[in-house]
Parts: C-alpha cells; sequence; structure tokens
C-alpha cells in the first residue's frame, strides 16, 4: 500500500498543476483572442495601405477562381482598394511564391495596371542575402513596372527591369514571375470588372 500512495500522490499533484497551468493559458488565450485578432488586422490594413498609397478602405478579400484554371495558384486573394469618395483606385493581390523557401508577399496593382508597391509579408530566406527583399531599396524597383519584369545580375535595369540581390538572384526571379502573374491576372480578370466591387 505504501508503494501505491508514493505513486498516486505525486500523480495526483502533478494532474493538479498541470491542470492549473491549462486552465491559466485558456483564460489568457480567451483574453488575447481578439486583441491579437485586431493587432493581425491592424498589419494587415497598414500593408495594403502601404502598397496601395491613397486607398482608404479596401473591400473585403476576394479568393480567386479555383475552377478557372487560368488563375496561377501563387494567387492567394486580392482586395479593391477605395478613395475617400468610394471610388476604386487599385487592387491589392496577395501572392505565396516559392523561391529556397516559401515567401508571402503583397503587391499593389493601380486601375492603369502598373505597380504601386510590393510589401514582403513572410519568408525564410538566408539574413543578409535573400532577406534583403524586404528592403526599401530593393522593393522600390517594382513601383512603376507594367509588366514582364525581368531581373539583371548587371548593367542599369530600364523600364520593367529591376536588379537582381547579390546571392539570391533566385529569390528575386521567383518574386518578378508573382508580379508579373498578379499582373496578366489583374489586367485580364479583375480591372474589366473593377466597378462591380464596393468597399466593405
Amino acid at each position: 500500500m505504501k508503494n501505491i500512495k508514493y505513486i498516486v500522490r505525486p500523480a495526483l499533484a502533478l494532474f493538479a498543476i498541470t491542470a492549473v497551468f491549462t486552465l491559466i493559458l485558456a483564460v489568457t488565450n480567451l483574453l488575447t483572442i481578439d486583441v491579437i485578432a485586431d493587432a493581425r488586422e491592424n498589419a494587415r490594413l497598414a500593408s495594403m495601405s502601404y502598397v496601395m498609397t491613397g486607398a482608404v478602405s479596401f473591400s473585403d478579400d476576394v479568393e480567386p477562381d479555383a475552377v478557372n484554371i487560368d488563375v496561377p495558384a501563387s494567387i492567394l486573394t486580392y482586395t479593391i482598394g477605395f478613395d475617400a469618395a468610394s471610388r476604386p483606385i487599385g487592387i491589392v493581390v496577395q501572392m505565396a511564391v516559392t523561391g529556397w523557401d516559401r515567401m508571402i508577399f503583397l503587391v499593389g496593382i493601380d486601375l492603369n495596371g502598373t505597380v504601386t508597391g510590393l510589401d514582403i509579408i513572410a519568408h525564410s530566406e538566408t539574413p543578409g542575402l535573400g532577406s534583403r527583399i524586404t528592403d526599401e531599396t530593393y522593393r522600390h524597383q517594382y513601383i512603376g513596372t507594367t509588366g514582364d519584369i525581368r531581373v539583371l545580375t548587371r548593367g542599369i535595369p530600364n523600364d520593367n527591369e529591376v536588379m537582381a540581390i547579390t546571392g539570391a538572384t533566385i529569390t528575386v526571379q521567383v518574386i518578378a514571375d508573382g508580379i508579373n502573374d498578379a499582373l496578366i491576372f489583374v489586367n485580364d480578370m479583375v480591372l474589366p470588372y473593377i466597378d462591380n466591387y464596393s468597399p466593405q
């Protein structure tokens, strides 16, 4: 009986401690879930506003028609940006592409089919090399491009050309290809129907 007592008491104590910590975690989760959701939504809106300057509101996210085989798999969602008078001013496309690893970014495209901004949302690129895709200098290169973006490893870029990042040419090429896909998608499948969208 003594042996059972030595086993049961610690087991019950461990169970009680685990139950208390589980309860604390559950309460903490309930108290912070809305705060975390609000923070994510604010970060998302800030990122969309960054790539679509001048937009004061956005439509709900739209998932491209999965049945339409012409929509690249890299396009996750898109949303329409509206000015203060509720007029559409452009489209924000959320992309997921794979270089060395998966990257998620937003690209803004205006009603003329011109890139207005690029914001990298998530990546696992090598620090000091591929991670430089988050640098303002790199991202700014895409502003004003209109399609068939080419990546240069040397020289001076012209229209629709961007400079590669040393040691991360593949990463830059994948992003450029993704933006090219977004531009084709927006020009062919969103802009012709832009007036059908409304703010949230």
